[in-house]
């Protein structure tokens, strides 16, 4: 028996590509895929088939010689050809991208940390990617995570880590509040005011598809937010955005936006770019989940 708790309304990823569950009873479920195909099947049968997908990355990751070697090339490990023009489309129908021995894997199988086995996920229905730990993604799925993403539209590339909204009657082990109880010591605080300047990124509120309601970026030697018919400097990321999040009921991401053409002509390089940056923020993303899945 698998040990992966299908849960209902929540997208997974099997060798066809990402299905949403629509029932569950006992073991039997419905799933349906984004071609609006629909099939019944057994939570053992798809959790047994996402543990085989899963091994087959931890021996990549293996034969990768661990955390001492550099990784061979993409291309003699996962089939990710870099990104296409027909990839910047509001239509994902085939979007392959996405998927586990894609970009996703591509990066999943590269990402280092003493804390997390990190593995990668499509978001249903859109052009986007999850990569967070194994346990944190299935222990805490209905509940706010922190995890890291890439998506597009039509003309850019987004990449970086997004925490979720918290519940306000939710307990201190919520993620949210440990990214604040992080970010209030000044070192890490001054830190990643330093990270958001050196990699040009920009820290919003955002949901998964449209435009952020403000922004914070680098401005000068400043760190300036535009926003809410306002424009004003943000002297302390901690006090700014513990305010801010009380009020606010989307996503947080700190992010890198790279423009399609950039992207399509890094090629398979692109994914060496975010995985440079899934590591610089590993210790955001360490931080603010382990207090999820000890």
């Amino acid at each position: 028996m698998t040990d992966i708790k299908f849960k209902i309304g929540q997208e997974y990823e099997n060798r066809k590509g990402v299905y949403e569950v629509l029932r569950v009873d006992k073991d039997a479920m419905s799933i349906r895929w984004e071609n609006g195909e629909e099939v019944t099947t057994t939570e053992d049968l798809q959790g047994r088939i996402i543990e085989s997908m899963y091994r087959e990355l931890a021996c990549i990751k293996t034969k990768k010689g661990g955390k001492s070697r550099q990784p061979s090339p993409l291309k003699y490990v996962i089939n990710f050809e870099g990104m296409k023009e027909g990839d910047f489309s509001e239509d994902n129908t085939g979007a392959t991208w996405r998927h586990y021995n894609s970009l996703g894997g591509a990066v999943a199988v590269r990402l280092k940390s003493d804390k997390f086995d990190i593995v990668s996920w499509p978001g249903f229905g859109l052009s986007l990617i999850y990569w967070a730990d194994l346990n944190h993604r299935y222990c805490n799925a209905c509940q706010p995570q922190a995890k890291f993403f890439a998506r597009l539209d039509a003309r850019c590339f987004y990449f970086g880590l997004e925490i979720e909204p918290s519940n306000p009657e939710q307990d201190a082990t919520d993620e949210r509040n440990a990214f604040i109880a992080w970010l209030v010591d000044p070192e890490n605080d001054s830190w990643l005011s330093s990270v958001v300047a050196e990699h040009d990124l920009s820290i919003c509120d955002a949901k998964k598809e449209g435009s952020p309601s403000w922004t914070v970026t680098l401005a000068g030697e400043k760190l300036l937010f535009n926003g809410e018919d306002q424009e004003k400097e943000v002297e302390s990321l901690a006090n700014f955005l513990d305010g801010m999040m009380h009020s606010s009921g989307r996503d947080l991401q700190i992010v890198k936006t790279v423009k399609k053409e950039e992207v399509m002509k890094r090629g398979t390089e692109i994914a060496d770019d975010i995985v440079g940056l899934f590591q610089v923020l590993m210790p955001v993303y360490e931080a603010t989940s382990a207090t999820t899945c000890p």
